[in-house]
């Protein structure tokens, strides 16, 4: 890319995919500002007519995650037309997308003083699912979809989290990221 190329508007773009490549291939701890624009072909100073600084690119960085975390999700929950089937497949799209993307799972989940518009929009994807199962008799209706929706995606992050770990063999999370969410759904609900 040249420099010639970001009067268009493609900049921001870059430094997103550029932070992304840094933490893909070093993680948070080697992640640095300089070495975004480094990678975009710009000025150390040029990233941030775009961004105040690295917690607002990493946010970018997020939101992106976010929004193709939503997309797995929701086309997962539109694949299936029984509420038990599209919650097992949301379920392990989850922990699919974290073994899929590691960095970029482990980004959207750091600390963050706004929540994602997006990330909320994720999680309503899972309560409606809740909601539908809830009304099928799939899950216990007593507590509020908001609640089990939350028991739920705090399992299913538990086991991305924990997969993601090594060795992790040895405590039987050497199944597949569906078979993992799957299991362990149906495990605790009996589905």
């Amino acid at each position: 890319m040249t420099r010639a190329t970001y009067h268009h508007g493609a900049l921001r773009q870059a430094l997103i995919d550029g932070a992304r490549e840094i933490l893909a291939e070093r993680g948070h701890e080697q992640f640095s500002l300089n070495e975004v624009a480094r990678r975009a072909g710009v000025s150390t100073a040029a990233p941030y007519r775009h961004f105040s600084g690295k917690d607002e690119l990493l946010a970018a960085v997020s939101d992106q995650g976010y929004a193709t975390l939503h997309e797995a999700l929701a086309g997962t929950a539109a694949s299936a037309t029984d509420v038990r089937e599209r919650l097992l497949r949301m379920s392990g799209a989850y922990v699919r997308f974290a073994h899929d993307h590691p960095d970029l799972f482990l980004t959207m989940f750091r600390g963050r003083a706004v929540a994602s518009p997006v990330g909320v929009e994720s999680f309503e994807v899972l309560r409606q699912v809740v909601v539908d199962a809830q009304a099928a008799a799939l899950l216990p209706a007593g507590p509020s979809p908001e609640l089990m929706a939350r028991s739920i995606w705090a399992t299913l992050h538990g086991l991305a989290v924990l997969s993601l770990r090594r060795p992790h063999e040895r405590f039987g999370l050497d199944e597949s990221p569906e078979d993992l969410a799957t299991g362990t759904l149906t495990a605790m609900f009996g589905l």
